[in-house]
């Protein structure tokens, strides 16, 4: 079973570990759902979904951020950052605190892959690719070699 998804804008693409991105993603749509419902985008519905449907499928499915209207991408970039000081501001998630995720019902006990506790700093630096990832920003890795994000490590190089 594969652990990484790809997440690409444009011809820009890096991977990113499926279980930060679930954890980073699942926390995104719950800031957007606090939001007021005449600040949400157009779609936000959809865009909702659609992140805690990629939080669950894990690797089985790409992250293609131009499939996003400009709108609803500017959404999910706000509610990432959000997600991501919000994370940082916990000190991580830990493996209790997922236990009571209602998106993740039969699931939640794989979700993290066996980890106890799951880091801050890797899904705060995770949400900055997305961020410089959708500017057209991020730092190309190495010719014949791509960023990965979200691991315990950190960004590491693949390939």
């Amino acid at each position: 079973m594969s652990r990484t998804v790809p997440v690409i804008s444009g011809e820009a693409m890096f991977w990113a570990y499926d279980v930060a991105l679930g954890v980073l993603f699942i926390e995104a749509a719950r800031v957007g759902a606090e939001m007021p419902t005449d600040l949400r985008p157009t779609g936000w519905v959809e865009l909702e979904q659609g992140l805690r449907t990629q939080a669950l499928m894990g690797s089985s499915s790409a992250v293609l951020l131009d499939a996003f209207t400009g709108e609803q991408q500017e959404a999910l970039l706000s509610c990432i950052v959000e997600a991501a000081v919000r994370i940082e501001t916990r000190g991580g998630v830990s493996r209790d605190e997922v236990s009571t995720w209602p998106e993740l019902e039969e699931s939640a006990t794989s979700f993290l892959r066996g980890a106890e506790h799951v880091a801050a700093a890797p899904l705060v630096e995770l949400a900055q690719a997305l961020i410089d990832l959708a500017a057209g920003t991020l730092s190309p890795a190495p010719a014949e070699r791509h960023w990965y994000y979200g691991t315990p490590q950190g960004r590491i190089l693949q390939g």
